[in-house]
């Protein structure tokens, strides 16, 4: 079992995001705070449209927000220049996104070590991490395969092999569930519990009703405001 750190991993105060879309104003986040520790998992539950991937997104510090703060174990990561925070996220951060963003005319192992060659590490360095990696979601026996000779599944745990190949401090996952049928989405959903209890920090988005029965920290999303007490319906 995990046990959390005293150290914030991510915070944010009184955080706002507001679209504009022809003459509409659509606020997706609405005033937002709350505080992740190291070693916690979060999931931000809610409907379409109700600010879940805006909220991952303005936390993980790929898209500013209006106003408030984000830090990220204690850094205020929208007072920093783009580049600073480029190479914050680089270096605590990894996002797998809800697309699965792979490179078909590369293997699962070569797509998992991309961020590796990309940041500079030689061979023999990317060999155990990859390694490590592909054994930590169980695809270290189709490492050669391209990705379209595996399932939906599968590929979404390659995504996931290459968030945990540099291992991050923080791992934001959007909508880890997408796509995939309620057996493998229940496996997809278990595999971060288990990556959660061995120590890392993640913050998942998704609408799957199915997280709740495997995540205890979760918070309800609807019309950019978190809603006390309250579980959405679908």
């Amino acid at each position: 079992m995990n046990k959390a750190s005293s150290e914030i991993a991510l915070s944010l105060e009184g955080v706002t995001k507001t679209y504009y879309i022809g003459a509409s104003k659509i606020k997706a986040l609405n005033n937002i705070s709350l505080k992740l520790k190291e070693g916690e998992s979060l999931c931000i539950m809610g409907p379409s449209g109700s600010g879940k991937t805006t909220l991952l997104k303005v936390s993980a510090g790929l898209l500013k927000p209006d106003s408030g703060k984000v830090k990220l174990f204690g850094m205020d990561i929208y007072a920093l220049s783009d580049k600073e925070r480029i190479k914050l996220r680089r270096l605590l951060t990894a996002f797998m996104f809800q697309e699965d963003l792979l490179i078909e005319t590369m293997s699962i192992k070569e797509n998992v070590e991309l961020p590796l060659i990309i940041e500079g590490y030689s061979k023999e360095a990317r060999e155990p991490l990859v390694e490590k990696a592909l054994k930590n979601v169980g695809l270290e026996n189709k490492s050669d395969r391209k990705p379209s000779e595996v399932s939906g599944g599968e590929r979404r745990r390659i995504s996931l092999a290459r968030c945990l190949v540099k291992s991050p401090k923080i791992i934001f996952v959007d909508e880890p569930t997408s796509n995939l049928d309620s057996v493998t989405a229940s496996a997809m959903l278990q595999l971060l519990k288990e990556l959660n209890e061995k120590g890392a920090t993640i913050i998942l988005s998704t609408h799957d009703p199915l997280v709740a029965e495997i995540f205890n920290n979760i918070i309800y999303l609807r019309d950019g405001l978190i809603q006390k007490g309250l579980k959405i319906k679908y």
